[in-house]
């Protein structure tokens, strides 16, 4: 290349970055050490920041692949890194159990206060008597929109053994004392490493509990 169209490709890239429009970038109330910018009406948002946001980052070879927090993971997948999570009427599966939330309603007036969740669970391997007991139960969680929870004391389906195949819909009740909050979530807590190790079965994903919004639909 001639030094002429060296020095031409030199200012025509100073252009643009001259050209470029720079944003001042918070991520959660907090100023990044980098901008985001503006280049032929794109905005571009630096690795670093992406990663702050808690978006996962890869690289193989020529391929560079985003992970983002909290992304919706239906039946069969494995991708979800913190929890699987879906929607009301959403299957999910984490190897082991198919879940799902039907509906959530305040209960009834003129006794004791808080919702109740139908939820269904299904045994989704070929495996039979497998129990949420022994595969590492946690708890039935609803989650406030102020970020406390509240606990279902009474789970039918945490010792009931399902056969291959098989399911079971029930009622979970939450009591709270102030219902003037709103549930924003709904956590079936599930432990691998409480697994009862003589079972013949694995969870497919990391962490196989489940996180269900109760704001979206399937």
């Amino acid at each position: 290349m001639s030094k002429l169209k060296l020095a031409a490709v030199l200012v025509f890239a100073l252009g643009l970055v001259w050209a470029a429009t720079n944003y001042r970038l918070v991520i959660n109330g907090k100023p990044a050490s980098t901008p985001a910018i503006v280049v032929g009406g794109k905005t571009y948002v630096p690795l670093e920041a992406l990663k702050a946001a808690g978006v996962g980052v890869s690289v193989s070879g020529s391929t560079l692949s985003l992970t983002l927090p909290g992304a919706r993971q239906g039946q069969g997948g494995a991708n979800q890194v913190a929890a699987l999570e879906g929607c009301v009427n959403e299957w999910l599966f984490n190897g082991i159990w198919r879940f799902r939330v039907l509906s959530l309603e305040p209960l009834p007036a003129g006794g004791r206060g808080g919702w109740r969740a139908k939820v269904e669970l299904r045994n989704g391997t070929t495996a039979n008597g497998a129990a949420l007991a022994g595969t590492g139960w946690q708890g039935l969680m609803l989650v406030l929109d102020d970020g406390n929870t509240l606990e279902s004391q009474y789970v039918e389906m945490r010792d009931k053994p399902f056969a291959q195949g098989t399911g079971l819909v029930q009622e979970a009740v939450f009591y709270s004392d102030d219902t003037a909050k709103t549930p924003t979530k709904l956590l079936l807590l599930l432990d691998p490493k409480k697994m009862n190790t003589s079972l013949k079965i694995r969870y497919s994903v990391a962490d196989p509990s489940f996180r269900v919004r109760l704001d979206c639909r399937k």
